[in-house]
């Protein structure tokens, strides 16, 4: 059969979850394409790019949409399991799963509305290919920067999910690249690394701003589940340690979040300066400045110079 659009995936990945329990997203492909009598020859089938599958490419898109309408989420990298809130949907044996069918979870709304009115923002912005998976009214240059804001948004989860997976040793030498792509201690060799053990002194990392080292930002670096939140107590046990190193910045990076107390503790402190960066902006700032994603493929737009045409 040829491969099914991405939606027609969603009820069936579900049901493969509701049964397995916990399923890993390669095991997923082959069981579905089993299930569903998709031919190895149809799995194989390009998309126009010739860079990827379209069947990776519409299972990918539906665990996408499932994890964003909160029914899937990740255990660990490369593997999922049904939300409470998927379970309960799935106790109603549904006998179809809709884009429609999504828009009664919040955060499914709330992802839609976000990455539709990134369009105009996504404008200045390199372009990516248009692999998102829906057709919607508006003009070729709206579509390209809907994709584009869906692409980048899938990306992000990505991104998330191979952070969550990564020791704590390598979470640090991350935040410190991402630090350095920043611009933080520019490009020189050594300006910053993450300290071989499990902290120094409460900190994880250090970024010389000078050549000679006299201006410092320390860092620390928390790899959390998405679920936990990183509390005031933990911010101000960082605050201590920067003390204790006699600094006056630092960075306090997490894959996960921040309680609202502990943002507004560290922008209430007034002889350090602490900046807080969870797990979606860091993400972001990853993908902002290449660490650890590369181009896939881009999109040249071009438009009439009518200047040119004008007589000289």
């Amino acid at each position: 059969m040829a491969v099914p659009t991405y939606d027609e995936f969603f009820l069936p990945l579900l049901s493969l979850l509701a049964e397995r329990h916990q399923v890993s997203f390669g095991e997923a492909k082959d069981l579905l394409a089993e299930r569903m009598g998709i031919s190895d020859e149809d799995r194989d089938q390009l998309l126009p790019s010739g860079r990827q599958s379209r069947y990776d490419n519409r299972v990918g898109w539906a665990r996408t949409y499932l994890t964003k309408a909160g029914l899937v989420r990740s255990v660990q990298r490369g593997v999922y399991e049904l939300t409470e809130s998927g379970k309960q949907f799935m106790s109603g044996n549904p006998s179809s799963v809709t884009v429609e069918s999504l828009m009664v979870f919040a955060p499914f709304r709330e992802w839609r509305e976000a990455y539709k009115g990134a369009t105009s923002a996504s404008a200045g912005t390199a372009a990516a290919p248009v692999t998102a998976p829906e057709a919607e009214t508006g003009t070729p240059e709206e579509l390209i920067g809907a994709a584009h804001a869906q692409l980048r948004e899938a990306l992000a989860m990505d991104v998330s999910e191979a952070l969550q997976g990564v020791s704590w040793q390598r979470f640090e030498q991350i935040v410190v690249d991402v630090l350095l792509a920043l611009g933080y201690g520019g490009s020189r060799a050594g300006a910053g690394h993450a300290f071989r053990k499990s902290g120094d002194g409460g900190v994880d990392g250090v970024i010389n701003e000078d050549r000679l080292g006299l201006s410092k930002i320390y860092v620390q670096a928390k790899r959390k589940a998405a679920d936990y939140r990183v509390s005031r107590p933990d911010v101000q046990a960082f605050v201590g340690s920067l003390l204790g190193q006699k600094a006056r910045q630092g960075v306090f990076i997490t894959t996960s979040s921040f309680t609202q107390e502990a943002y507004d503790y560290a922008s209430g402190l007034s002889d350090q300066r602490v900046v807080l960066i969870d797990g979606e902006v860091l993400a972001q700032y990853m993908i902002d400045h290449d660490v650890g994603v590369r181009e896939q493929e881009s999109f040249v737009i071009k438009r009439l110079n009518r200047d040119y045409f004008e007589d000289v």
